[in-house]
């Protein structure tokens, strides 16, 4: 029995290891090749025939795209060359700043009180409109392009950053989360709390609020992650290329100066990176309490 639990183990432990190795491979690719040297990259990652790759080919022969996660000349003229000698690019990245931090404010200055007045509010039909509100979560976001870009004409937000913010706020993921765990605290404080005089502002900010915690970082968190990456609203609602995010406009930098491409991306990878790092127990805590169900 003993042997058995041992290999199931090591089989566990295998399987993790392939899958952490999956996914860290793209990761650790393009953080390796944005020390590379624009020349390099360009020259490397690129099917056709230039003066530098030529050399290493007999008459006749192919050029092959070469893969490899070390540049052969370690070089931060990338980097400085982003930083120093792009305006463009930091533009960009601040829009997706501009876009993702009155996001995640919004979301939870909205989705926490929402959540506690559709579990603790007592109204008819109150289920309904709960699985009403529900169901657009189900809804691709694809599907909703539409209606939100008719509203955003209607009110002129149009081409502007907030066509993207403001529907974002009201994404309902945030309050079906926040329930989840709320429907885990005990009933009994509250009834208690009540008997002895108080009322729904005082349960909110005394006995639920601080228990919150946890799953308010999951949601932030969550939220970052999504808004961060944002692609197809940006393509959608923003016309001007100056107005979008970075995670936008990489896709066209393999169009122009192929070897910015790593600098830029591995660059937008570190502030997700950081704000993983910063909050996964957070994130694993408040997704654990949040599955909790009545």
């Amino acid at each position: 029995m003993k042997k058995r639990i041992k290999s199931s183990r090591i089989m566990l432990y295998i399987f993790v290891v392939i899958a952490v190795a999956f996914t860290l491979t793209p990761v650790l690719f393009i953080v390796s090749n944005s020390f590379m040297s624009g020349v390099e990259s360009s020259n490397r990652y690129t099917s056709e025939i230039t003066p530098i790759n030529m050399q290493n080919l007999n008459n006749g022969e192919i050029h092959f795209v070469e893969f490899g996660f070390l540049p052969t000349v370690l070089t931060f003229a990338s980097y400085a060359e982003l930083l120093l000698n792009n305006p463009l690019y930091m533009r960009l990245f601040w829009n997706s700043v501009l876009i993702v931090v009155p996001v995640v404010i919004g979301q939870i200055l909205i989705s926490v009180p929402a959540a506690f007045a559709f579990e603790y509010a007592k109204f008819k039909y109150k289920e309904v409109f709960y699985v009403l509100y529900i169901i657009v979560l189900m809804l691709p976001m694809q599907v909703l392009l539409v209606p939100h870009y008719i509203i955003a004409n209607l009110i002129g937000t149009n081409n502007t950053l907030f066509a993207i913010i403001l529907p974002a706020l009201f994404n309902p993921f945030g309050v079906f989360l926040i329930r989840q765990q709320l429907k885990g605290f005990q009933y009994e404080c509250i009834e208690a709390a009540r008997v002895e005089g108080a009322n729904n502002w005082h349960l909110f900010m005394k006995i639920v609020l601080p228990n919150l915690a946890p799953i308010v970082a999951s949601l932030s968190i969550l939220t970052f992650a999504e808004y961060w990456n944002v692609v197809d609203q940006a393509v959608v609602f923003l016309k001007n290329p100056n107005d979008e995010p970075l995670s936008a406009y990489l896709s066209y930098l393999i169009q122009g100066d192929g070897g910015m491409v790593f600098t830029t991306s591995a660059f937008y990878l570190f502030p997700a990176i950081i704000v993983f790092m910063i909050g996964q127990e957070y994130l694993a805590k408040g997704i654990s309490l949040s599955v909790v169900v009545k």
